[in-house]
């Protein structure tokens, strides 16, 4: 199987949520050409609005946003959608921000973590993390 064939994601959506532009349309443009159906959104009434639209199957989180706290907005995608899975992705090692997002991987809020810096093959991740989670 190549990592460019898209039949196998026939289907399956993603949300990115992060204030950086510049990252969304990267990763947009990776998820949409391995066949994703790729959503962006920088703010909360996006999200809430993408999230009650469309059967999210992983939504990407960035940990740090000025509008939008990724505690609160990935709450928020649980109580619409529990099996949605929720990423959170953050620049700094999970060494650093370890204390800061445990009670709400422990609660079941947040599902995954991913290194910003190992999302040099986002596809090959997110390929792995649907095929893991039990939807």
């Amino acid at each position: 199987m190549f990592l460019n064939d898209s039949s196998n994601n026939k289907g399956q959506k993603i949300l990115i949520i992060d204030d950086d532009i510049t990252l969304c349309s990267v990763f947009k443009d990776i998820l949409d050409h391995s066949g994703y159906q790729t959503f962006i959104a920088q703010n909360e009434e996006d999200v809430l609005s993408i999230i009650t639209q469309e059967a999210v199957d992983l939504v990407y989180v960035d940990l740090e946003m000025p509008e939008l706290s990724s505690s609160a907005i990935s709450n928020q995608i649980k109580r619409v959608n529990p099996k949605t899975m929720v990423v959170l992705i953050s620049g700094y090692p999970l060494a650093i921000v370890k204390d800061e997002i445990s009670s709400t991987i422990e609660e079941g809020v947040i599902d995954r973590f991913v290194d910003k810096g190992d999302l040099f093959n986002l596809s090959s991740i997110t390929e792995k993390l649907l095929s893991e989670w039990p939807n």
